[in-house]
């Protein structure tokens, strides 16, 4: 296997993310480098992508909660 990360044309790359603050909910849109992929790995092109509101809405208000919080609202996870 070997890292694609070592060829100079793909690490000025940029791809666009979406980065969410769980704590307050900002939504903000960013330029970041591609990821680094191996030989056995593929980087998939999106033409188009859907957010989700309602399980955008309850990871933030899941990430708004004191660490008891959470457990207590996810018992199935503790």
């Amino acid at each position: 296997f070997y890292n694609f990360c070592v060829f100079a044309p793909l690490r000025e790359k940029k791809m666009k993310q979406i980065i969410q603050n769980y704590r307050t909910g900002d939504l903000e849109l960013a330029e970041v480098p591609i990821p680094c992929f191996s030989s056995n790995t593929v980087l998939v092109k999106n033409v188009a992508s859907l957010v989700s509101m309602g399980t955008e809405r309850s990871i933030i208000e899941l990430g708004q909660k004191s660490l008891l919080g959470k457990a207590k609202a996810r018992p199935d996870l503790v």
